[in-house]
């Protein structure tokens, strides 16, 4: 039978793992496990990775996840996550990275390594993934590993991959469902059920990823590989994943979820992914010569008759539509694009080979600008005006013209004085067994590591007739979705601390969330003076 236009060479799976394990991508892995796993325990976690970790403790105790464990509350969105009636059992976010951190609780101890060690495992799979899938269906090792190498160096990536949280998780069953689909997946069940398999596990890591990507997926498969649809196969491939699905739509209570959005707050959230998008994913300039290359796709819809560089215009396509989609949620955090790293990478490594063709100079300096700098993602940004970047002189962030592995492997061997490493500190040595803390913030991580009863954070309002032994002040102050005052600060104001506590000033400085990995929060170089201290209030004796 004659190969259509636009069919992709395939080979089989085997042989692209046999080409795994070959010197260069073998090198490939080992930089990535090295940058992943490398004192992957360093940092303590911060609030969100807290909040899985406490999660999982229940699980290893009562099976499931519950918000309540008889001393302490989980929460950070004041009780929505929970009905007490049921047995405070967790409905809020999905459960894999519950129970994957339970996992590695379960195998390593109760430590953040061991919380964040099959979410890491899971990131070096993703590399390894990307490697395979560029490999398996266009049979091309050099682009395959310029992918995976490319992937290896996104400092951002390896920041989310060393999270207990579903970030590594989604961004794996991203490139299995995409795997999945290239396959002979109108034929073979195999791939079906794979495909099918990857979009009901995404639900249940992330269902915003779901809710993005699949759609998005759906929408560029038509567009550029409609000959690979099959209308009773898409039906069977809908109806097993919706059976994995429709569960999770009431386990998570989406319908009591969905009240929060608001139409006003989508042109904000399209500027802010596509500024992230252009500013640690794909530069400005890249986006444009792309976009001026594929325009008869955009006026006629003309396919590009390479399959590469259909491929790639499928990767950028989906960012994009993703971005798009992610757009209509509230609450916009880098944390949901995640995923689309790989894609990415994919993108920037064809764009580099071809570069290479025209001129080897030309192709060789633009790989190592993009492996190596942030500057084709900044630089274009401050000459043109198109976004104002306050931080652009703050050396210490990936927001400003640095080296971001220089600044990654700083934080890996020097170390970073963690602003939840030393609020621990403190109240192991001073908080006695029986003691309350008030946090304004950082009140999960306190209960991961301290097993003291901790009030406050986002959890809702204390009861009015609490008297903390501890009150731990923070320098922000935080509004909840209703833009009003977060409880636990308002509670402070209750209290008479000039006259019932005694204050301490730390020799730290009060810095907002500690291992927070999204790149506009995480500093790799300690700040230096002048800097607000942490501030502790201690009650006297007989207040």
């Amino acid at each position: 039978m004659k190969t259509p236009r636009y069919a992709i060479p395939v080979s089989d799976t085997q042989s692209a793992l046999w080409g795994l394990v070959r010197p260069l991508p073998l090198c490939i892995l080992a930089v990535a496990a090295f940058l992943i796993f490398y004192e992957l325990g360093q940092r303590p976690l911060w609030q969100d990775e807290a909040e899985t970790s406490r999660l999982a403790q229940t699980v290893l105790t009562d099976g499931v996840p519950r918000a309540f464990d008889g001393k302490n509350l989980i929460s950070q969105e004041e009780a929505r996550e929970y009905n007490p009636d049921d047995g405070h059992v967790w409905r809020w976010s999905p459960w894999i990275q519950i129970y994957m951190s339970a996992a590695g609780i379960a195998c390593f101890g109760e430590n953040a390594a061991g919380d964040r060690f099959f979410f890491a495992l899971a990131g070096l799979l993703s590399v390894a993934a990307t490697y395979l899938l560029v490999l398996r269906f266009f049979r091309n090792p050099a682009w395959a590993a310029l992918s995976a190498g490319l992937l290896t160096l996104t400092v951002p990536f390896l920041l989310f991959c060393r999270q207990g949280r579903y970030y590594s998780m989604g961004t794996l069953l991203t490139l299995a469902a995409i795997y999945a689909f290239f396959s002979d997946w109108r034929h073979k069940n195999g791939p079906l059920l794979g495909m099918a398999l990857s979009m009901g596990l995404l639900f249940h890591a992330n269902y915003l990823l779901f809710l993005s990507f699949v759609p998005s997926a759906l929408a560029c498969a038509i567009l550029l590989y409609h000959e690979r649809l099959d209308i009773k196969r898409l039906a069977l491939l809908m109806i097993a994943t919706m059976a994995m699905v429709i569960p999770g739509l009431f386990m998570y209570r989406l319908g009591s979820q969905s009240g929060m959005f608001d139409i006003i707050l989508v042109p904000e959230n399209l500027m802010i992914y596509f500024a992230d998008l252009i500013m640690f994913m794909i530069p400005l300039p890249v986006l444009a010569v792309l976009a001026w290359r594929w325009r008869r796709f955009f006026v006629f819809l003309e396919r590009p008759t390479d399959p590469a560089e259909r491929f790639v215009l499928f990767c950028a396509l989906l960012t994009v539509m993703s971005l798009l989609l992610l757009a209509l949620v509230p609450q916009r955090f880098h944390r949901y694009i995640v995923h689309l790293y790989p894609l990415c990478a994919i993108l920037l490594a064809w764009a580099g080979m071809r570069l290479w063709r025209w001129s080897r100079p030309s192709g060789l300096v633009f790989l190592l600008l993009i492996a190596l700098t942030n500057w084709l993602h900044l630089y274009p940004l401050e000459r043109t005006k198109l976004i104002n970047r306050p931080w652009q002189n703050d050396f210490r962030m990936l927001t400003s013209p640095n080296f971001p592995l220089k600044l990654y492997l700083t934080e890996l061997f020097s170390g970073y004085p963690d602003v939840n490493a030393n609020i621990i500190a403190f109240f192991k040595e001073h908080a006695r067994p029986g003691d309350t803390i008030l946090a304004e913030y950082g009140d999960l991580p306190l209960q991961f590591y301290t097993g003291l009863r901790v009030l406050g954070g986002l959890q809702g309002p204390p009861a009015p007739e609490e008297k903390p032994e501890w009150v731990l002040i923070r320098r922000s102050v935080r509004v909840n979705r209703d833009r009003l005052l977060f409880p636990a600060r308002a509670f402070v104001h209750t209290l008479d601390l000039e006259r019932d506590y005694e204050r301490l000033e730390l020799p730290w400085p009060d810095e907002d969330f500690g291992n927070r990995a999204d790149p506009y929060y995480h500093a790799f170089i300690p700040m230096e003076p002048p800097r607000l201290p942490l501030t502790i209030y201690r009650k006297k004796a007989g207040g």
